[in-house]
């Protein structure tokens, strides 16, 4: 059975934090989710290769929100270019010293299968394993599912694991209702309750080693690019030169 949390708002917090920052990951609808955020179109909703830094004021308060580049649905992190994994860590640095919470959109018009369910646990698993202390999910398109804790029930074990990870910290956001502060004013509250009791401090800071290997990866994968495209031009010359030789046997 999935536990359930009791929100009480934390006022201690809310003194102590004047302007938070957020991080939204996923493969799809999180560009929504900074919208509804926002309460205004800052965030094109498109394909993307970097993250997209935006300010406002919510509810008297400053909210920055990084928009990270998204990942095919049912890709492994493995097949997932090193330019988007990239982006996905330098995430963090848009929000320095660190994002307060990483959200993980979810649509929740589409099933959440066990290939999903991986594929979010090593995308998000790049920012090192203390991250899901600071991950939240977000139901969005979340009109088709009225009745929350049993809609996660019924999608069954992918999401009841990835909700369990990030400590059964999850929010309903209905992105077909625009201008419904309520929901946003809720997940904030929400967040901030989460920093209220998070042992690790408010912000969360990469580990240097983690993003030391990403570059060790990136700088082999251009390498072998380059590789390639050597090779291929050695091909087409070898081609262009084979080509020419036959060309000059038929005037002779």
């Amino acid at each position: 059975m999935l536990e359930i949390h009791l929100i009480i708002k934390s006022h201690s917090v809310l003194e102590n934090i004047q302007h938070e920052l957020y991080c939204l990951v996923g493969n799809s609808g999180k560009s929504s989710v900074g919208n509804l955020l926002l309460g205004k179109e800052e965030f094109v909703v498109k394909e993307r290769t970097s993250c997209t830094r935006r300010l406002g004021l919510v509810a008297g308060q400053w909210l920055t929100v990084v928009d990270t580049p998204g990942w095919w649905c049912d890709f492994s992190a493995q097949e997932t270019t090193q330019l988007v994994k990239r982006e996905i860590l330098s995430s963090v640095s848009h929000c320095s010293p660190g994002p307060h919470v990483f959200l993980i959109a979810i649509k929740a018009s589409s099933a959440f299968s066990e290939k999903r369910r991986r594929a979010v646990e090593e995308h998000v698993g790049l920012l090192g394993e203390r991250v899901w202390s600071h991950c939240m999910v977000v139901l969005t398109s979340a009109d088709r599912c009225d009745h929350t804790v049993h809609y996660i029930e019924g999608e069954g074990e992918p999401l009841q694991w990835l909700v369990e990870r990030c400590g059964n910290r999850y929010h309903v956001l209905n992105n077909k209702t625009k201008g419904d502060g309520f929901q946003v004013r809720e997940l904030i509250e929400k967040i901030e309750v989460m920093l209220a009791g998070c042992n690790s401090g408010w912000q969360y800071e990469i580990e240097k080693e983690v993003m030391k290997q990403l570059e060790r990866k990136m700088r082999k994968e251009k390498e072998r690019a380059k590789e390639r495209r050597i090779k291929r031009e050695k091909q087409r010359q070898m081609a262009r030169s084979q080509l020419g030789e036959l060309d000059k046997s038929k005037n002779d």
